[in-house]
């Protein structure tokens, strides 16, 4: 398979480089200011069963961030975090923020299991904390500080990440305790820690956690009420698995994406795939974000439900969802080069996860719903405001790169890419107003000219009018892949314009009681009606939902009206604020 490699980000501008500059400007600092990211810990124990994940989301989003800001005060603001974290591991390996009798080596299956949602302060309480979180903290501590490692080498680092995973072995390697009856969900949470095992082994290639990656998945499919990996490859629903825990699962195909690529056996990669074509295909809104909702049958509100049971009042999207899914998107796109999995990525970026995010830039949504009257911002420090940030900063590095000898840009919006010496040296700045216009024109600032191909792909909904270059009409053809390509030879000061339209497009979704809705987009963006209460009326009641396209018509400003009802659409993310919310799906039928 083709492999896409990223070419380093220098500038974002535009809607995407304000929505980052909100994050790196304040929840970044808020974060960092806050004791409650070392608190857990250094005064173990901590005061949430899963108080010590925000750490290393942190060292995750902030190390992207680092890459493209080269900002000094950030960079030494990550080593002073690392280097406290690093002084907390205690001899056995041990670095998580619970109490000695209550941490997984004491206790290395529980039962009964965890509750999902144990959002007490067990200090001021006097409540026992419930244990199952331990294993998932000393995950996302494997992720971050890997991350951080490979920007900034350590050995300390290393070594670190090292103890803590042969204290996972001892405890859960071989004969030893069963990982899938430790936390929550039926295991679905500790075995997110297949992805940072084998970001282990690809830093260190010790054959030992490679081995102990694939017994994790051996313990996954020996767990009937997990089987993930059979259940996807047959063509089963993500509904079943570990109850449907959206985040979780998705957390868990990436590490079977990444077990694939570290052994090359198919299995691992039809996981992947599957998993994501399954959810893509039932359970993704148009608004891009993982939709889930607490029926009989799954017993939480984070769980998948079957399409049958689609009501966009009642639905949910966690922002963990948003952020994991996007991880998926980039991971398979850099290893398919595939526009398909971009295309996903962006539109849960500029939709969703916006709608998450505050004006403010400190507060985030823990959920949102298609449908809603206001959404519920919050300053706390939750999983979701942490792993926003992460999945913004990912697809931030991922526009532009090099597959095939091939000049790939991956994206519309305004932003200025360092090229590397196989395309010339210099930059690549790409001038727009992309999400509100396609209209583009990428600008070569390159040290010396040379013969390449040049690829980009167009956003979903949007259809190519022309391709210009130095304002001559100039043809292209579109790859396997699905991006439109051109070879020349490229030079200092070339100009590639990109004419191009979004379409208006419907979304028919069948849900509850056999109920038939509406939604519509334009390009990559979903439109939405403001609202502050849930309106009274529905302005599709009684006709077909072919019939609701010829109803919309585009005002001056760039809105739509539908007909004779007063009601406007416009984007999804501009109706999310304090005192309103959206309604994007629309009952229709006759």
């Amino acid at each position: 398979m083709n492999s896409w490699q990223a070419l380093g980000t220098v500038e974002v501008a535009g809607s995407q480089g304000e929505r980052l500059d909100l994050w790196r400007n304040r929840r970044l600092w808020y974060m960092a200011e806050s004791s409650y990211l070392i608190d857990g810990f250094e005064n173990r124990p901590g005061a949430h069963p899963w108080q010590g994940e925000h750490l290393g989301k942190w060292l995750h989003a902030a190390t992207l961030a680092w890459l493209t800001t080269r900002d000094e005060k950030l960079r030494a603001e990550l080593e002073r975090n690392v280097e406290r974290l690093l002084a907390t591991q205690l001899p056995d390996g041990y670095l998580g923020t619970y109490a000695p009798e209550a941490t997984f080596v004491a206790r290395p299956e529980n039962s009964p299991q965890a509750k999902p949602h144990d959002d007490v302060d067990v200090r001021t309480t006097g409540q026992k904390p419930r244990p199952g979180w331990d294993v998932w903290t000393h995950r996302y501590n494997l992720y971050g500080l890997l991350t951080y490692e490979a920007v900034f080498p350590n050995p300390r680092v290393v070594d670190a990440c090292r103890r803590m995973a042969d204290l996972l072995i001892e405890v859960y390697g071989g004969d030893g305790a069963d990982l899938t009856k430790y936390g929550t969900r039926r295991g679905i949470s500790a075995t997110t820690l297949l992805e940072s095992i084998v970001m282990l082994y690809e830093r260190t290639e010790d054959a030992k956690y490679l081995e102990f990656a694939e017994h994790i998945v051996g313990r996954m499919e020996a767990s009937p009420g997990l089987r993930l990996m059979s259940t996807m490859r047959s063509g089963g629903s993500v509904v079943g698995p570990g109850d449907g825990k959206g985040y979780q699962l998705m957390a868990n195909l990436l590490g079977y994406l990444r077990l694939y690529l570290c052994t090359g056996k198919r299995e691992y990669l039809d996981t992947a795939i599957n998993g994501w074509t399954e959810i893509r295909n039932n359970h993704i809104l148009v608004t891009g974000g993982p939709w889930t909702r607490w029926m009989p049958y799954n017993a939480n509100r984070e769980c998948f439900a079957r399409t049958g049971d689609f009501d966009p009042w009642e639905v949910k999207v966690e922002g963990c969802c948003d952020a994991t899914w996007m991880q998926l998107c980039l991971h398979l796109f850099e290893l398919t080069g595939e526009s398909a999995y971009l295309d996903a990525a962006e539109v849960t970026l500029y939709n969703s996860l916006h709608g998450h995010q505050h004006a403010d830039g400190v507060r985030w949504c823990y959920f949102t719903s298609p449908n809603e009257a206001r959404p519920d911002y919050s300053d706390r420090i939750t999983c979701c405001a942490s792993s926003m940030p992460r999945g913004m900063e990912m697809i931030a590095g991922h526009l532009v790169g090099e597959i095939d000898g091939n000049l790939s840009i991956s994206t519309l919006a305004p932003c200025t890419v360092a090229l590397g010496e196989a395309f010339g040296g210099g930059t690549l700045v790409v001038e727009s107003d992309f999400p509100d216009d396609p209209a583009t024109e990428v600008r070569f600032q390159v040290e010396s000219p040379g013969t390449y191909t040049c690829e980009f792909r167009l956003p979903a909904g949007t259809a190519l009018s022309q391709v210009r270059v130095n304002g001559a009409s100039t043809e292209v053809t579109v790859n396997e892949r699905g991006f439109h390509e051109l070879r020349r030879r490229w030079g200092s000061g070339d100009v590639l314009a990109i004419d191009a339209e979004f379409e208006l497009n419907l979304h028919v979704q069948d849900g509850e009681r056999g109920q038939q809705w509406v939604a519509f987009t334009r390009g990559p963006i979903a439109l939405a009606q403001q609202v502050s209460a849930i309106p009274d009326e529905e302005p599709f009641d009684g006709r077909r939902p072919d019939e609701a396209l010829g109803m919309l018509a585009e005002s001056a400003d760039g809105s739509f009206r539908i007909d004779g009802m007063g009601v406007t659409l416009m984007p999804y993310h501009l109706t999310c604020s304090d005192d309103s919310g959206p309604k994007t799906y629309f009952r229709c039928g006759r």
